[in-house]
Formats: structure tokens, sequence, C-alpha cells
């Protein structure tokens, strides 16, 4: 039989820093996005990315938990270490939160497929409202992106020390892009690196491909201060879609992009918290 989980305030604690010393742990404060406006709405030409921190009070991961179905309470457990489980279940309950928000629905109402590659879309009842979004998450930090405006994909990254990020780039990035990296002066290199992932990423969860498909046939701009674009697609996605993308700078050391197939839009990028919806 599948365990099930029961969270409760005082079920939920977090690991001591030193025995996850390889995590970021943060709070709100940490955030450089602003807290959205009384009264906000995802208008029809909007893209929302919401910035929140996953390390939550126990009585705010309880009731995120309370929103999550027994499938993600079982996704949950598989979760080794307590606070990465915390995270999963906070990143999945803030997604239920806002996206139960644009539908004007209770979270624990929505219901989700997932395509070949995991990405989930609306299912049931919101089958048909239109709803595109994504989540991205990094150590303690998550990202929540939101549009009615077609595929959208979001990706961050804690920017940190990479001693293959050369031979990563070689490997499986295009030439064009090898060339470029490798010019690149040593101190760049690590958010050049984080540059790259996360635009290619945001694309590649856009359009549900994953990781394993086209990664050296997307080539994005990656030197530190260059304005996020696409340089190339594969064909077919040329043909189908004019994509943009956009860097975002959600707290310090991170680095993330969303990639959308919509050139009619408009961007806000917002701090959550739970207690604005509650």
């Amino acid at each position: 039989m599948a365990e099930t989980l029961t969270f409760e305030s005082k079920d939920i604690a977090y690991q001591p820093v030193g025995a996850l010393n390889s995590s970021r742990f943060m709070d709100s404060d940490d955030i450089l996005w602003p807290r959205p406006p009384a009264r906000w709405c995802l208008g029809a030409n909007d893209v929302h990315v919401w910035a929140a921190c996953l390390d939550m009070p126990p009585k705010s991961l309880a009731r995120l938990a309370s929103m999550l179905s027994e499938e993600e309470k079982h996704r949950a457990t598989r979760f080794r270490l307590e606070t990465h489980r915390n995270r999963f279940v906070a990143a999945r309950g803030i997604l239920r939160t806002l996206l139960g928000s644009c539908l004007d629905c209770g979270p624990d109402e929505l219901k989700f497929d997932y395509g070949p590659t995991g990405k989930p879309a609306l299912a049931g009842r919101h089958t048909e409202s239109g709803l595109s979004f994504n989540l991205a998450h990094s150590q303690s930090l998550g990202l929540v992106a939101i549009t009615c405006l077609g595929s959208i994909g979001v990706d961050v990254e804690l920017i940190r020390h990479m001693s293959d990020a050369s031979g990563l780039v070689e490997r499986f990035f295009s030439a064009r892009e090898n060339v470029l990296f490798q010019s690149l002066p040593d101190d760049q290199k690590n958010i050049a690196f984080f540059n790259l992932w996360t635009r290619k990423e945001a694309w590649l969860k856009a359009t549900g491909q994953g990781i394993a498909h086209s990664l050296n046939r997307v080539e994005v701009t990656f030197a530190p201060g260059e304005p996020a674009r696409f340089l190339a697609l594969p064909d077919e996605s040329r043909s189908e879609h004019k994509w943009f993308l956009c860097e975002l700078l959600p707290a310090a050391d991170f680095v993330g992009a969303v990639a959308l197939s919509n050139s009619q839009f408009s961007i806000s990028n917002f701090q959550f918290s739970l207690a604005e919806f509650v």
C-alpha cells in the first residue's frame, strides 16, 4: 500500500543547517521583488512570475500541505531529507494557491495532467481555462510563472562554482556557444554558465521537451550583462511560434529566465506571501 502523508504543524521541522551544508537557506527579506498590489489580477496580456521562499514556518507549511492531492503527498514521501520534502510541499502548495486565486476556486480543487516529460497542465473542469503555468525551484527559492498567452517555461538556479563548467559547455551546448564561453574571463564563467542553463531550460520546459532534447540546438545569449534573447531555435519551433526570453533576477546570487510563445505581453514580478492569500 502506498504511504500517504498527513501533515500537522508539530510534524514539520527543519534540518539543522549543518546537516545540509549543500543547501541554501533564505527568507522573504532575500527576495528582491515587491509584494503585489492589494487588488492584483492576471490580465489577458499579462505574465506574472512569483518568487517565494520555500523554507516555511511549520503552520504555513501545514496549511500548504492540506491543499495537496494524495498523489502529491505520496510524491513528497519519496524525498529522503525532510528539508527537501518540505520544500516540495511548499512549492506545490504555493502553485495551487496562485492558480486557485487566478481561477477563483479552492487550491485543493485543482487537478493536473502531466506530459511525457512531467510538465503539468490543468485538468478536469479547468482544462479549457486557457491558463498556462510553470514551476521551478533552486535550493530554498521557488518561482511560479502564470499567463493566458500560451506555453510558458521558467527556470532558476543558485549561482555557484562549477569546476566542470567548461567541459559541460563543450560537451552539451552548441559549437558557437562553446567558443564564446571559453573566451570569457574565468571570473565570469560561473554566472555565464547558469545564464546558459536557465535560459535553455526555460524554453525546453515551455515546449515540454525537457533537457534530453535539443539542448545544443537552442542557442541563447549568456554573457554577464547581456540581455536575454534567442540566437537560434530548431526549425520546427521557429515556424510554430515566435518565442521570447526574459532574464529573471529574483534574489542575490540567483539567476533565472522565463520563455514565452507570444510577443504581446507585459511581465510583472512579485514576491509571494501566504498571509496575503489567507
